[in-house]
């Protein structure tokens, strides 16, 4: 007599295991979708990139100077121009320029309209034509 007790406990447990072990087994089966929220993308312009010094002008362009340094012209555009970690001689063209020297000893030169002249670490000189100059 004592056996069907423990008997039907037994069935029973046995029984909600399976159940259990069948839940799980369906939920592990289903997909959840791609939603793709935290794959945001957004545009970077020229103008999102100037310095803060800069903020007066808006840049349509970037002009990268030679990484071996020399000569950087820049054109008749609104440019961020950025100087190389060597030695520029640097020069914008007709246009709002936002010259940032690079690492070296540069020679930075506006032109027409407003120019921001900013060096870099290196001594730089800067012509008349830069409106603000900083080093």
């Amino acid at each position: 007599m004592i056996f069907r007790p423990i008997s039907r406990l037994a069935y029973t447990i046995m029984a909600g295991l399976i159940l259990f072990s069948i839940f799980f087994a369906i939920a592990a089966n289903n997909i959840v979708p791609v939603t793709y929220l935290t794959d945001q993308s957004s545009v970077m312009t020229a103008n999102d990139l100037k310095p803060a010094a800069c903020s007066a002008i808006i840049v349509t362009t970037i002009v990268y100077c030679p990484v071996a340094g020399g000569n950087c012209d820049g054109t008749d555009n609104n440019e961020l121009i950025i100087g190389s970690p060597a030695n520029d001689n640097i020069q914008a063209g007709k246009g709002d320029d936002c010259i940032l020297g690079g690492g070296g000893n540069d020679n930075i030169r506006g032109e027409q309209d407003i120019d921001v002249c900013i060096g870099g670490p290196g001594t730089d000189s800067f012509h008349p034509s830069c409106e603000t100059e900083t080093q």
